[in-house]
């Protein structure tokens, strides 16, 4: 144990994630310690704090305004009607009035004071969903489609998504006990067990997402795990399996960093869940335990290759697996607007920028969709591009529903595809790794880019852009073909060239730029592309065909020694 990690001591010695917090969770204080912060992950929760007022409130010697984030697991992102109806109720009553859509298909609450922890958490139980395993290092929420088209193949995605998840959650009642019956947590150490994950868990998290080729809008090969279903004739033949996806990194660490998954095998249904978990018992019994930020299945899959995974999954199941079927593309389907349902109903894609459910002075996006789910009851998904799909509607509500939208300012005629297909993570002022800003600047760069784009007659081309507040990636900026990185207060990485489809990374452009030059510095880009892309060509195709030195050489003509 002496070389481990810290986290991997106090996971260690946590009594299966019990830890003490029952015993912080019931004293005065409004914030827990170091050892149960990092186990309250795996129960769903971060501790965060509002860093806009911290340095001032010490400066006064006062305590810093602590909060909590929770997370919850909805596989797939499906939910009901009633379901959402809670999660608002929740949403007002205990948190901050908001409710976040992640990239990973969930709701994160923001604003939780410690003493309603127990509320959110325990009412999110009764509704039959859960926060268990939301975070932490295990198995996290399982994306897919969020389109709830009705057809065989995209009821098999959904139905994988539930009982991959399922499978993967938690053994240990640590969960239960503090949080949902509500006895005192008695710390005893009981034989427990964790067939899958073992005392110490995983080194790190791990992600799972499953689609199919003709529609990869969940960037599924950002995942440690990367399924994809073959299918013919609207039968499914059986499982691509790819694996070491993982977008996080460090600046100024070449250790670290973004990764695609890598195809490995092809199963069949019968072999998919015993492939799943053998894939994270490798994890589990060969990731990095010493160094944190080198303990995604990526560096394993990088290190090793994938010719040693596959190998050792046939050795621990006794059996061969073909190589994966080969696919000729991925494609991105675009849910927004009205779809047909394919059985006689309609779902409507909603577009929430930044994810944020809110009432705000510009636009009643909650207000909104709390009138039309509590009035016409359809199915609700969340999406992984931060987006909220209404399902079930019925044909002669679907007039009714669309005049709701519109006069609300819910579906607009206006949005343009840069904002379109536009990610940011939180960042500040609660997330404890942002360097940055990302949500609250996302907006305004939007517009500004908005501008630029109608100058220069390029307000039609397609392309996907990313702003996250740190280099973890949450919302995924290296797969994408413009991602902008948090580098320190009001400084940002540039990166370009990858493209729309989610198959290839982006090559860092610009170490160093303020946020102030970020359009300028966009605008060169964009009239390189204006004067030199081919016919058809995307913004990232275009990026990755002409290179780094070609953009860094048209960037620096107008900003000099203002980048780096």
């Amino acid at each position: 144990m002496e070389n481990l990690s810290k986290v991997e001591k106090i996971k260690n010695d946590s009594d299966y994630l019990a830890g003490k917090i029952v015993d912080q969770l019931n004293d005065k204080s409004n914030f827990f310690q170091n050892n149960e912060i990092q186990l309250l992950k795996f129960h769903g929760t971060y501790q965060q704090f509002n860093r806009d007022n911290a340095t001032e409130l010490k400066k006064k010697g006062l305590e810093k305004e602590f909060s909590f984030m929770i997370r919850t697991r909805i596989p797939g992102g499906i939910l009901t009607a009633d379901q959402y109806i809670e999660f608002d109720n929740l949403s007002n009553n205990f948190s901050n009035k908001t409710l976040r859509i992640t990239t990973r298909q969930t709701f994160q609450f923001h604003g939780v004071l410690k003493g309603n922890l127990k509320n959110i958490i325990k009412k999110v139980s009764q509704i039959f969903l859960t926060t268990y395993g939301a975070c932490g290092d295990v198995v996290r929420n399982v994306t897919t489609i969020a389109a709830p088209i009705k057809d065989t193949i995209h009821e098999q995605l959904r139905k994988h998504a539930l009982k991959i998840s399922s499978h993967f959650i938690p053994s240990s009642d640590s969960y239960g006990r503090i949080w949902i019956n509500g006895k005192k947590y008695e710390y005893l150490k009981k034989n427990k067990k964790e067939p899958i994950y073992g005392k110490n868990y995983l080194p790190r998290k791990f992600k799972i997402g499953i689609t199919i080729p003709e529609d990869n809008s969940v960037d599924v090969l950002t995942n440690d795990i990367a399924i994809l279903i073959i299918h013919k004739e609207n039968k499914v033949q059986g499982y691509n399996i790819s694996i070491g996806g993982g977008l996080g990194m460090t600046h100024n660490n070449d250790k670290t960093f973004p990764y695609l998954a890598k195809p490995i095998l092809f199963c069949s249904y019968k072999d998919l869940i015993t492939v799943l978990e053998t894939i994270v018992k490798i994890q589990r019994d060969y990731g990095d335990r010493i160094e944190r930020k080198h303990a995604r299945l990526k560096y394993l899959v990088a290190e090793k290759g994938t010719k040693w995974i596959k190998k050792e999954i046939e050795k621990r199941l006794t059996k061969s697996f073909n190589n994966p079927k080969k696919i000729n593309f991925l494609k991105v389907k675009d849910h927004i607007g009205w779809h047909k349902q394919g059985d006689g109903n309609w779902y409507v894609g909603i577009f929430i920028p930044s994810g944020r459910i809110e009432d705000n002075e510009s636009i009643k996006i909650k207000s909104t969709l709390i009138e039309i789910i509590k009035n016409y009851k359809p199915s609700v998904i969340l999406s992984t591009d931060q987006n909220i799909l209404l399902g079930n509607i019925k044909e002669e509500n679907k007039k009714l529903i669309d005049q709701i939208l519109k006069e609300n300012l819910l579906i607009k005629k206006e949005l343009t595809s840069v904002n379109r297909w536009a990610l940011a993570c939180p960042a500040l002022p609660t997330c404890g790794l942002a360097l940055t800003e990302a949500e609250r600047i996302r907006d305004k760069l939007i517009k500004n880019i908005e501008k630029i784009l109608l100058k220069h007659h390029l307000n039609n081309e397609v392309f996907s852009f990313r702003i996250t507040g740190c280099p973890n990636g949450c919302s995924r900026p290296y797969a994408g073909d413009i991602g902008i990185v948090g580098r320190a207060p009001n400084i940002y990485s540039l990166f370009s060239g990858g493209d729309f489809e989610g198959t290839r990374l982006s090559e860092k452009i610009l170490d160093k730029i303020s946020y102030e030059n970020l359009t300028c510095a966009l605008e060169q880009i964009f009239l390189l592309f204006k004067e030199l892309k081919k016919d058809n060509e995307s913004l990232g195709n275009f990026c990755n065909r002409i290179g780094k030195q070609a953009q860094l050489t048209k960037i620096k003509e107008v900003l000099n020694d203002q980048v780096q």
